[in-house]
């Protein structure tokens, strides 16, 4: 990593004169402050000097805190206080602040996950990526086509998820053609995407859905930034291969199921049971749930649109329960003062106590409170899809199944299944919400009814 000492003398005096200590920081990031006095009496800069920022000085003081077992979050306000510091008093690029906060995910792998595939601190990778990627307001020292791109993704209420992946590829394309200010955008051309995107498919060999993700951030910067045209894109798109969903015979499903317990066999239940993709089902909030008509509702899936979902019946007594602990979950972090939930679109300026009514709540709520990356809120978001695939991957090595499942497979065996019980394609397709029925079509492929049904000639000439 590059060394962060040059370039780095913020005043004559430097932060290690006695009364600049701690000033840079407002008094809500009391920890913040709290940690970067630590680190900076583990490093004991002569008066004077500047608080290292080396690759090696981060190292060698985020080493101590993980072998002294201080968890995840703590160790993630310590690069925020340094990434505080380091823009606002020793003026560090900001390219080099990110390197640094990159630091930190050297040292997630020992926390990731125990022997049971669960995260030892009830947290997830996912979850501590989230919190690096977008700590807060918009970074002013961003390339501003970057701060725009970000404006116009919070602007249209689009996931954090959506952000991070377009503001990743907008990076790289600065960094390939030097467009780090505003004018240089001028001189790009359909021909400087295309070279960008045949680049991806012939030199990095990157998957088709890779390239079109590149593609579709570039085209949303064009549109939605730029007020541009793209224009035809003639580049080398790298072969999107024809591939059938894997599905799960009843037995393996069964099977499977057998081995979760607890919240997480109530997520694989639903994922099974109603056809949800897994952020559906983690994202279902309280008012999501109608016991009397036995519904569960999707907001806001893909396409931005909402449906309705099958409520299994197997699952009412135990979500049930579920429910009664997490009202009481919500209780205590009312009592907390961190009771308030993300609300979508407007919602929270217009009703500003809804944030707190139990209703809105996230039926499945991560384990811990953790710090809402974009209004910078401590708050109780849901689990995390990163842990629950976790958990699906062991669950799947002790039910011995060799299928390369993963959770969205349970979706593709409700459909089918549902497909080979003799439902029509066309009632699969609205429970699924898929816009359209050639999507849905290719479950016929898997069916016991469609050309894996076929009996082989060879079965038929020796009897079988």
């Amino acid at each position: 990593m590059t060394n962060l000492k040059a370039g780095m003398h913020a005043s004559s005096k430097g932060y290690g004169a006695r009364e600049d200590q701690g000033s840079f920081f407002e008094r809500r990031d009391h920890w913040r402050q709290v940690w970067f006095n630590k680190y900076r009496q583990f490093h004991r800069p002569k008066y004077g000097e500047n608080v290292p920022l080396d690759k090696e000085s981060v190292v060698a003081f985020l080493t101590g805190l993980r072998d002294s077992g201080t968890p995840v979050w703590q160790r993630i306000q310590v690069l925020e206080a340094i990434h505080d510091y380091g823009s606002k008093v020793a003026k560090v690029p900001v390219d080099h602040l990110v390197q640094m906060i990159g630091v930190l995910k050297t040292y997630l792998p020992e926390d990731k996950a125990d022997v049971n595939g669960k995260p030892s601190n009830g947290s997830s990778v996912e979850d501590v990526d989230m919190e690096l990627a977008s700590p807060g307001p918009i970074n002013p020292n961003e390339p501003m086509i970057v701060q725009q791109l970000r404006a116009r993704i919070r602007m249209k209420h689009q996931s954090l998820k959506t952000e991070q992946a377009y503001v990743k590829w907008v990076k790289q394309f600065i960094a390939r053609f030097d467009l780090y200010q505003d004018a240089a955008w001028a001189t790009v051309t359909k021909e400087t995407v295309e070279s960008f995107l045949t680049d991806l498919a012939v030199k990095r060999n990157v998957a088709a859905s890779t390239q079109n993700q590149a593609f579709c951030a570039l085209l949303y910067v064009f549109q939605n930034v730029l007020k541009r045209e793209m224009g035809g894109i003639d580049a080398l798109r790298a072969k999107r291969p024809k591939k059938i969903p894997l599905v799960l015979s009843t037995a393996e499903a069964s099977k499977l199921i057998g081995k979760f317990s607890g919240v997480e066999k109530i997520i694989i239940s639903i994922l099974y049971g109603a056809g949800m993709r897994i952020n559906e089902c983690l994202r279902l909030r309280v008012k999501d749930v109608d016991f009397q008509r036995m519904q569960l509702t999707i907001h806001d899936a893909k396409g931005e649109k909402d449906r309705m979902a099958i409520f299994p019946v197997k699952i009412v007594d135990e979500l049930q329960r579920h429910l009664e602990a997490r009202k009481l979950q919500h209780e205590q972090d009312l009592a907390d003062g961190v009771g308030s939930v993300y609300l979508p679109y407007a919602l929270e300026r217009k009703y500003p106590s809804a944030a707190l009514e139990f209703r809105w709540q996230y039926v499945f709520a991560a384990k811990r409170v953790s710090v809402d990356p974009r209004s910078g809120r401590r708050r109780r978001h849901h689990l995390s899809d990163t842990y629950f695939s976790e958990v699906f991957t062991s669950a799947v090595k002790l039910a011995e199944i060799s299928k390369p499942a993963h959770a969205h497979t349970m979706r593709h065996s409700f459909a089918t299944h549902l497909l080979d019980d003799g439902q029509d394609i066309r009632t699969i397709q609205e429970l699924l919400g898929h816009a359209d029925i050639s999507t849905t079509m290719i479950y016929t492929h898997v069916s016991q009814h469609g050309p894996s049904g076929v009996k082989s000639p060879l079965d038929r000439l020796m009897g079988g």
